[in-house]
């Protein structure tokens, strides 16, 4: 039992002095990665064209694409596809409700 206590009393002093060491000194130090460095961005005038009485609903980014949901005139939806860094269109889908 004797062993015990005095084993417990060690453990926590020797956890004490690390925390303490830990706060003084700042704590571990953090190195910045290469990947958030920022990179210079060329920005363009581009123009993408919707047809006629239609509005964009939603847009969506996820990965390197960015999806435009578009409510056109009659009802119908349509989904645009372009790439995140070109922003050059990549194809669309329509969306039609079956009657």
């Amino acid at each position: 039992m004797k062993a015990t206590v005095i084993g417990l009393g060690v453990v926590f002093v020797g956890l004490a002095v690390l925390l303490l060491v830990l706060i003084m000194t700042g704590g571990p130090k953090r190195t910045v990665s290469t990947a958030a460095t920022p990179r210079a961005v060329t920005v363009e005038d581009l123009e993408f064209t919707i047809p006629r009485n239609s509005r964009v609903a939603e847009v969506f980014a996820t990965g390197n694409r960015i999806i435009l949901r578009v409510r056109l005139a009659d009802g119908t939806e349509r989904l645009y596809a372009l790439d995140g860094e070109t922003l050059k269109p990549l194809g669309s889908i329509t969306v039609k409700v079956e009657k």
